[in-house]
């Protein structure tokens, strides 16, 4: 890949910057405070993939006797530890790797001892991992090897090695059930994470072979494959800052993407053929400028065709290849139309296309910025562990705010559980909010709003612990409804909603429906700017209000009372009207 200097700090232009900055800021620290610092920063890089969505991570406390697990990530729906991971920063030789998996091994053997399951995962394919639900077997299980070093070398030689340890890593291999993030990919990890998070519109040059067609502010033709590599390798995943969605990945197993496999298939064996094949990209430029050869963008993005991009950029094919291009010039408050209308080569969820309209990131990051919301306060470094942090949180932060988007604005607040298009007000809101300006002002009171329940959340989970060794009742709560703190799938936007209706005295799905949207913001906007002691107080007993409702209907008879809460707690808030809670939250 390019080096690209523009826009990034020295210590992420290269891989060797980026080890020498880590180990400069590791150089005084003691031999067990280089192994932790090293730990929380493989935690927060490895947390900002996509496929780590919907895991908590938690660092491992123990200083001695950790079994050789620094970090692991576990499922909140049944509080089950799923990927084991060892963070050691530097990886020496045969022996030190061969001591990580014998650490392995003797932790599988002394909690799994009899389990004979050999599904197959990946520790980038978690999804799955989710899906075995409350599975103890060994088969969903993953052990992860995060280190600074780069191990080609030292692994073929440990695999050569005859240490008893191999046999063990080869069953694990073979079953998909280990991963070793070593210094280039976390490197690649973690320059990915910062250009989706930090990346600002591009300036964009490419060879014109044939003359485009242009009408109004319309420009069609043709890019070959090499120039949309090199956009790629000089702007990284900041190209796509705009787009509606990530590259979906290639797997032959997966029908879901058998159009990515086409796209890749096409340019790997028939690279000639991608321009009749393809429906290709849209660009969107603030500017567009033709100078000698080559066609100059200013501010520019794909907006439409990351897949069609990143297989291109994984065939790397060969000879004549091109694919059709469009740029459209428009400005910001007319950009999020042309990305919805431009995305439908793969399927897209209609709901995802209509909320870009008002959540796309650059938006989002303008709208924070111009009010002084930060979405991370702690993390003012600009060291590579401080900005891993500050990505990680950032994730959660913009996840959450989906969920409390979709619960203010919908016919009903369970639909946070439902994600249905048809029952969002998107007409209303875009009566309400039409201009750019408006909508800027609708997100920074959205963000206004969890920034203040993100404080509350943080006293409640220091009234109700969730760490698995306190046994007194706050300790179990903690435990039970450990989903409210960690969980990104809505049930912290959902007790937002919850207590705001309470403020309001909406007690009923009926009311709430017909509540007006511009009113409805008015008066929670009210709310976080002069009544925040009472917010916090309501945000607290419908925590209360909620967790006393679900215990009140398990019994405990057929299971575990603790299990049963778990797996029911979605479907139950899913499927029960919220005036089911507001007699509990009165009573409180």
């Amino acid at each position: 890949m390019t080096n690209y200097s523009v826009n990034l700090p020295l210590f992420l232009e290269s891989y060797v910057e980026f080890m020498q900055h880590i180990e400069g800021l590791y150089t005084k620290l003691s031999n067990p405070t280089k192994g932790a610092e090293f730990a929380k920063f493989s935690k927060d890089i490895l947390s900002t993939q996509e496929k780590f969505l919907g895991f908590k991570p938690e660092l491992n406390t123990k200083q001695t006797h950790d079994e050789g697990v620094d970090v692991f990530w576990f499922d909140p729906e049944t509080n089950k530890q799923k990927v084991y991971c060892q963070c050691k920063l530097h990886i020496r030789g045969k022996d030190d790797l061969d001591n990580i998996i014998g650490k392995f091994s003797s932790y599988e053997q002394s909690h799994f001892p009899t389990n004979k399951d050999t599904k197959q995962l990946s520790i980038f394919d978690l999804s799955e991992v989710n899906q075995i639900g409350n599975s103890e077997s060994k088969a969903s299980v993953i052990y992860c090897i995060a280190t600074l070093s780069i191990t080609k070398n030292i692994l073929g030689l440990y695999k050569n090695s005859g240490r008893p340890s191999v046999n063990f890593y080869q069953n694990l291999a073979d079953s998909n059930r280990i991963e070793i993030i070593d210094g280039q990919l976390l490197y690649k990890l973690f320059l990915e994470a910062y250009r989706k998070e930090y990346a600002i519109p591009q300036r964009v040059l490419f060879k014109v072979h044939e003359k485009f067609v242009n009408y109004h502010n319309v420009h069609m033709g043709i890019i070959s494959a090499e120039d949309l590599i090199k956009i790629y390798s000089e702007c990284g995943q900041g190209i796509f800052f705009e787009n509606v969605r990530d590259f979906l990945g290639l797997d032959a197993r997966n029908s879901a993407l058998d159009i990515n496999n086409e796209i890749f298939k096409t340019a790997s064996n028939e690279p000639d053929k991608m321009l009749e094949r393809n429906n290709g990209i849209t660009f969107k430029a603030s500017s567009l400028e033709y100078k000698n050869e080559n066609l100059i963008l200013e501010n520019a993005g794909i907006i439409n065709g990351c897949q069609t991009t990143m297989c291109i950029v994984e065939a790397q094919p060969s000879g004549d290849c091109f694919v059709p291009v469009k740029i459209v010039v428009a400005d910001l408050e007319n950009s999020s139309k042309v990305a919805k209308t431009a995305n439908t080569q793969n399927k897209i969820e209609k709901i995802n296309l209509e909320l870009s309209e008002y959540l796309r990131p650059q938006l989002v990051k303008m709208s924070l910025a111009e009010i002084g919301v930060k979405i991370n306060e702690h993390e003012t470094s600009t060291s590579v562990p401080s900005i891993a942090s500050a990505i990680c949180y950032s994730r959660v932060f913009y996840s959450d705010l989906r969920y409390l988007f979709i619960g203010l604005f919908s016919y009903i607040p369970r639909n946070i559980f439902i994600s249905d298009y048809a029952s969002i007000k998107f007409d209303e809101l875009g009566n309400a909010y039409p201009s750019l300006d408006d909508k800027k002002s609708l997100v920074s009171i959205i963000g206004n709003i969890l920034t203040a329940a993100n404080k509350v959340f943080d006293k409640l989970k220091e009234e109700y612990p969730s760490e698995t060794n306190l046994q007194d009742s706050k300790g179990k709560i903690g435990q039970i409804f450990n989903r409210f703190y960690v969980d990104e799938k809505g049930y912290k936007p959902y007790l937002i909603v919850f207590s705001m209706c309470c403020l309001l005295n909406i007690h009923d799905e009926k009311q709430f429906k017909e509540q007006s949207v511009k009113a409805f913001v008015d008066q929670i906007n009210n709310i976080i700017e002069s009544r925040e002691s009472d917010f916090e107080e309501a945000l607290k007993k419908s925590f209360k209000a909620v967790a006393i409702s679900v215990i009140s209907r398990c019994t405990g008879k057929d299971r575990d009372l603790d299990q049963e809460i778990r797996q029911k707690l979605f479907t139950y808030l899913k499927t029960t009207e919220f005036s089911s809670f507001y007699l509990t939250y009165g009573a409180l």
